[in-house]
């Protein structure tokens, strides 16, 4: 037969599928009505720095430290090694050039030095001998031919009286043939003579040239050996100040070895130190300013020193214009400009950027509201931000930090 069934379950089953259904509905219209919803945040307006938007010139520099150095600098090193012997001046002191500053002690130096000499002597002296040999030969050779000569007259005169003596029959036939034949040797004689002080001028000539350019370089060698010995006195090779002396009387000193460098203080240059990845950018001309006793001046770079250490590498900038008073080793915040002045749109600069990374801002409007706003900025200096797009001359912008604020939509400036 027929039973009824229990209807609960299958109601419950409906009740929790409503249920569900409704909360989902639920959720999504609270997820819903937040998307329309913006996020406000109270601020104090004394906690926060706000910065007016406006067109003005835009100068692309970047600040770097100069240090005021001397125009030129020689360094002096010891050419030989020794002991120190004397010591002519102090440090600090100027010096003119060929001054005497120290002198070096290093009697191995002058032995070597003397044997040395006393060789190149000796081949001198043998390359004399050799070349007044050569001459005293020359000289022997033409004294043979003029005796020649004079001997081949007197045979030639005699041959034309032989000639009438024997055709008067006054001299027998056998006596002329002879001395005709006498004459005619001495001829030849004379022709290889003549031969050989050809040869000796072509040789002499030859010989003599290496000689003397032998002799030449010995002299060369042997003022070397005199001036080697007078690099063991360290002179000034310039007028100047003499600085980082640091020697005392028996102290060696190795071949190569700093041992001073002199200063010229009539003028002045500045170095600094630039930061790598400007390197592309930094040029001879470039010119930057710096303020000196309330007053601004005028350098520019003229020596840019391609190696980087550090990440930085160093320029070379010189005073143009009224140049200041200033002493060795004096610091300058030196802004180093990067490009023209150019007219465009600006913001102040402020610690906003950090937390956006330039790429929106919170602009504040007549009521106090800061809305956020999307911008793009461009280059940069110290002052500064060039702006691209997103904001216009008479905009004012929070440029304080951002973290505080939670990502909010929109800051209420009490």
């Amino acid at each position: 037969m027929d039973r009824a069934l229990d209807p609960r379950p299958a109601r419950r089953k409906r009740l929790i599928v409503i249920g569900c259904i409704g909360g989902v509905g639920l959720f999504s219209a609270i997820v819903w009505a937040g998307s329309f919803s913006t996020s406000r945040v109270r601020v104090e307006a004394a906690k926060v720095s706000i910065g007016t938007v406006q067109k003005g010139l835009f100068k692309e520099f970047i600040p770097v430290t100069g240090t005021v150095q001397p125009i030129q600098t020689v360094f002096l090193d010891a050419l030989e090694g020794g002991t120190v012997k004397q010591r002519f001046v102090e440090d600090g002191h100027m010096v003119k050039a060929g001054e005497p500053i120290i002198e070096l002690n290093n009697p191995q130096l002058h032995m070597d030095a003397i044997n040395r000499e006393a060789q190149l002597l000796d081949q001198q002296n043998n390359l004399r001998n050799t070349r007044l040999a050569m001459d005293q030969q020359t000289t022997r050779l033409k004294d043979d031919l003029l005796n020649l000569d004079k001997e081949l007259k007197r045979m030639e005169r005699d041959q034309v009286i032989d000639e009438r003596l024997v055709k008067d029959a006054l001299l027998a036939q056998n006596t002329f043939l002879s001395n005709k034949e006498n004459l005619e040797y001495m001829r030849e004689k004379r022709k290889l003579l003549a031969a050989n002080v050809r040869s000796d001028s072509l040789f002499r000539q030859s010989q003599v040239g290496s000689i003397t350019n032998n002799l030449q370089l010995i002299d060369q060698n042997l003022r070397f050996l005199r001036e080697n010995l007078q690099n063991l006195v360290i002179k000034a090779p310039i007028d100047g100040q003499l600085s980082g002396l640091n020697v005392e009387l028996g102290q060696t000193k190795q071949r190569g070895e700093r041992i001073a460098q002199i200063d010229v203080l009539q003028r002045f240059k500045v170095r600094a130190r630039i930061p790598e990845h400007y390197v592309s950018r930094v040029s001879i001309g470039l010119q930057g300013t710096f303020t000196h006793a309330g007053r601004e001046h005028a350098v520019e770079v003229f020596k840019v020193y391609p190696e980087v250490s550090n990440g930085e590498f160093d320029v070379d900038l010189r005073f143009i214009g009224e140049k200041p008073e200033v002493r060795r080793g004096q610091t300058f915040q030196v802004r180093l400009q990067l490009s023209e002045d150019m007219e465009v749109v600006i913001l102040p600069r402020g610690p906003f950027f950090q937390d956006t990374g330039g790429q929106w801002v919170y602009v504040v409007d007549a009521e106090g509201t800061a809305a956020k706003r999307e911008v793009k900025l461009g280059r940069q200096n110290p002052d500064m931000y060039e702006v691209i797009d997103g904001l216009v001359p008479g905009d004012r912008v929070v440029t304080s930090r951002y973290n505080a604020f939670n990502n909010a939509d929109e800051l209420i400036i009490q």
